[in-house]
C-alpha cells in the first residue's frame, strides 16, 4: 500500500473513533445574576435540546453571567490522523464552545482567547535568555473556515537583541486556546549595531524536493507541541500554489506549534524585524463564561454549541430560554393604574385642600374686615376726642405764652415756650399715630406720600436744608399696617436725630423700590452732613440713645438696619424691608 492509501486509513480511523464517542456534550453549568447563582438553570446536552423551561429574570438585573462546559475529551484529534478537516455528517462532540444569545447577538461569539508568536534569544548553549511575545486574538478579518482559502494578514515584531545573545528563534505556539492558525511568507531582517546595511532571511515551507503531505517537515522548521497532529501542513493556492504552516489544537490543556530550526545567528545590540502573513479563528475549549448587562425585557435563547476548532458548528448544541420580565412594581399598566388612582386622589385631596383655604381665607378675611373696622373707629376716636382736646390745649397754651410774655420773666416765659412746643409735638405725634391705625393708608403710595411731607415740614421748621429722593411714580401695592408703622418711626427717629443732634446744615431723605412688587422690597435712607459719631462708643447727651430701638423695629419687621457714621463725616441711616 503506498504512503496516500495508507494516509486515508489513518483518517479513516480516526473519523470512526471520534464517532464512538457519543457520551459527551456541552453543559449551560450555571447561571449568575448579580453575583447570585441561579439553581434553575443547568441545562446538558449530548444532542439538540430546546425542552428546557424559561428562567425568569427581573429587568432590573444589571449583570447575567452564564458559564458552560464541554467534555474535555471532545472532538480530539487522534495521533495517527495526519489530516483534520470536519467529518461528514458532524460527529457528537467538538472541542471549541462558541455561544449566542438570540436576540441579542447577531452572530456566534468566542469567550477570549490568544495564540502566541514568540521571539526567543539564545546563549551560546542555547538557553533562552529573553523572550519578544506578540499575541493573537479572536479571529483574522477575512477567516473563510479553511485556513488556506482565508484573506491573511500581515504582522511584524521589532526587537532589539539583548546581551549575551548568540542565536535567534521564532516560534508559532497555539498557547491555551483552541482554534487553527495558519503562518507564511515569514522573513527576518537584521540590521547590525552601527551599520546601515540590512540582511534578510526568508523562512519559506520548503521541502526540498520530497512530496507534500500534511504531516511533512519542512527544512528549518520543525514541529512542538504535545501532539504531533497538531502541527500540520496546508497547500495554499495563491498567489502559486505553495505549502504552508498550520497549527489545529483540538484541546484547551495542550498546545501544538511550529519552531524554526536551526536558529539564526545574532550578536547583542542588533535591530531584529519578524515579519510574516497569518491567518487565525481562535476560541476557548472545556468551559468559558459569556456575560450580558442591562438585558431589555423580551424572551432570548441562550445557546451554547460544540464547534470544530476552525469554527464549523458539529450541530451539538445546549439551549436554554430566558424570559427576561418587568417587575409588577415596574409595569406601565400598574403605573398606570397607581397613576390614575393618584391623580384621582391628588384631585380630591387638592379639593378638600382648596375648600379648606377658601373656609380659611373668608374666615381671615372676616377678621380683616373687622379689625379695619376697629382701626378706623380707633382712629375716628384718636382724631376727634384726643386730637381736638390736644389742638385745645396748644391753642390755650399758645395764648398763655403770649400773656406771660407781658410780665417780662425770661423764667416763666421759657417754661412757657416749652409747653407749648411739647403741646405741639403731642399733635404731631397723634397725628402719626392716627395716619398708623388708619387701614385706608395701608398702600405704599399713600405711605411714601405721607413720609415726605411730615419729613419735608419737620426739617424745614428746624432751619435745614431738605432733599427728596423718591421715584416719580409709586405704585398702589398693598403694605402692611405693621411694616409703614414701624417704618415711619424708624425714619422719623432718624430725621430727629439729624435734626436735634448732629447739628446738620442738609438732610437727604432717599426711597428706592427693589424686585417685585408683591415680593420685592424697599429702602429707605435718612443722610445729613452734620458732625457725626462714633457708634461703637456711647453717648451721654442722647444724640443716638434711639438707635437701640431703631433694631428691635427692624426686626419686627424681618428689616435689616444699616448706620454709618465716623466724627466729622455725617451720618447715614438705611433700613431695608420687605413690602410683603
Amino acid at each position: 500500500m503506498n504512503t496516500t492509501g495508507r494516509v486515508m486509513l489513518a483518517a479513516l480511523a480516526a473519523l470512526a473513533t471520534v464517532h464512538a464517542a457519543t457520551a459527551g456534550g456541552v453543559d449551560i453549568s450555571e447561571v449568575v445574576v448579580d453575583g447570585r447563582v441561579r439553581n434553575d438553570a443547568a441545562v446538558s446536552s449530548p444532542v439538540k435540546t430546546t425542552g428546557h423551561p424559561p428562567i425568569r429574570i427581573p429587568s432590573t438585573a444589571r449583570e447575567i453571567r452564564f458559564r458552560f462546559t464541554a467534555d474535555a475529551a471532545a472532538g480530539r484529534l487522534a495521533n495517527d490522523a495526519p489530516l483534520w478537516s470536519p467529518p461528514a455528517p458532524p460527529p457528537p462532540q467538538a472541542a471549541r464552545l462558541r455561544y449566542r444569545l438570540e436576540g441579542a447577538d447577531a452572530a456566534w461569539r468566542d469567550p477570549p482567547a490568544s495564540a502566541r508568536f514568540d521571539l526567543r534569544f539564545e546563549d551560546e548553549e542555547r538557553g533562552a535568555i529573553a523572550n519578544e511575545i506578540l499575541l493573537l486574538e479572536g479571529e483574522s478579518p477575512g477567516w473563510n473556515r479553511a485556513a488556506e482559502d482565508s484573506a491573511f494578514v500581515r504582522k511584524r515584531l521589532t526587537a532589539t537583541v539583548p546581551p549575551l545573545t548568540k542565536t535567534m528563534r521564532i516560534n508559532f505556539v497555539s498557547h491555551t486556546s483552541v482554534g487553527v492558525i495558519a503562518i507564511d511568507e515569514v522573513e527576518v531582517v537584521i540590521q547590525r549595531q552601527g551599520e546601515s546595511s540590512i540582511s534578510r532571511h526568508a523562512l519559506p515551507v520548503d521541502l526540498g524536493g520530497r512530496p507534500f503531505g500534511p504531516m511533512a517537515t519542512p527544512a528549518r522548521w520543525e514541529q512542538s507541541g504535545n501532539r504531533v497532529v497538531m502541527s500540520q501542513m496546508r497547500m495554499r493556492p495563491s498567489p502559486t500554489p505553495h505549502p504552508i504552516l498550520v497549527i489545529v489544537d483540538d484541546d484547551p490543556e495542550l498546545y501544538g506549534g511550529w519552531y524554526q530550526a536551526p536558529p539564526l545567528d545574532i550578536q547583542p545590540g542588533d535591530r531584529v524585524t519578524v515579519s510574516w502573513s497569518a491567518a487565525w479563528s481562535l476560541g476557548v475549549g472545556g468551559k468559558g463564561t459569556a456575560a450580558y448587562e442591562n438585558l431589555k425585557p423580551g424572551t432570548y435563547f441562550f445557546r451554547v454549541g460544540a464547534f470544530y476548532p476552525n469554527g464549523e458548528p458539529s450541530g451539538i448544541e445546549a439551549v436554554l430560554p430566558v424570559e427576561i420580565y418587568v417587575p409588577w412594581y415596574l409595569r406601565r399598566d400598574v403605573w398606570a393604574g397607581t397613576a390614575v388612582i393618584g391623580v384621582a386622589g391628588a384631585v380630591a385631596a387638592g379639593r378638600a385642600a382648596s375648600v379648606r383655604r377658601i373656609k380659611r381665607r373668608l374666615a381671615e378675611m372676616e377678621r380683616e374686615r373687622q379689625l379695619e373696622q376697629e382701626r378706623a373707629r380707633i382712629a375716628r376716636d384718636l382724631h376727634d376726642d384726643v386730637g381736638a382736646g390736644l389742638t385745645e390745649i396748644a391753642v390755650q397754651t399758645d395764648w398763655l405764652r403770649r400773656d406771660v410774655e407781658q410780665l417780662h420773666d425770661a423764667e416763666i416765659t421759657g417754661r412757657a415756650d416749652r409747653v407749648c412746643q411739647s403741646a405741639v409735638e403731642l399733635i404731631r405725634s397723634v397725628d402719626a399715630i392716627v395716619w398708623a391705625v388708619n387701614p385706608k393708608n395701608d398702600t405704599l403710595d399713600r405711605f411714601v406720600g405721607y413720609l415726605t411731607q411730615s419729613a419735608d415740614q419737620f426739617v424745614r421748621a428746624a432751619g435745614l436744608g431738605i432733599r427728596l429722593d423718591v421715584p416719580d411714580e409709586v405704585p398702589v401695592t398693598p403694605l402692611s399696617g405693621r411694616v409703614r408703622h414701624n417704618l415711619f418711626l424708624i425714619v422719623r427717629e432718624a430725621v430727629n436725630n439729624a435734626v436735634k443732634h448732629a447739628q446738620a446744615k442738609f438732610v437727604r431723605l432717599g426711597v428706592r423700590l427693589d424686585g417685585r412688587l408683591d415680593g420685592g422690597r424697599v429702602t429707605i435712607t435718612v443722610e445729613d452732613d452734620g458732625r457725626g459719631f462714633d457708634p461703637n462708643e456711647p453717648a451721654d447727651d442722647g444724640r443716638h440713645s434711639g438707635l437701640a430701638n431703631m433694631r428691635r423695629r427692624a426686626d419686627d419687621i424681618s428689616g435689616t438696619l444699616t448706620l454709618t457714621s465716623r466724627p466729622g463725616s455725617g451720618t447715614r441711616v438705611e433700613i431695608t424691608a420687605p413690602l410683603a
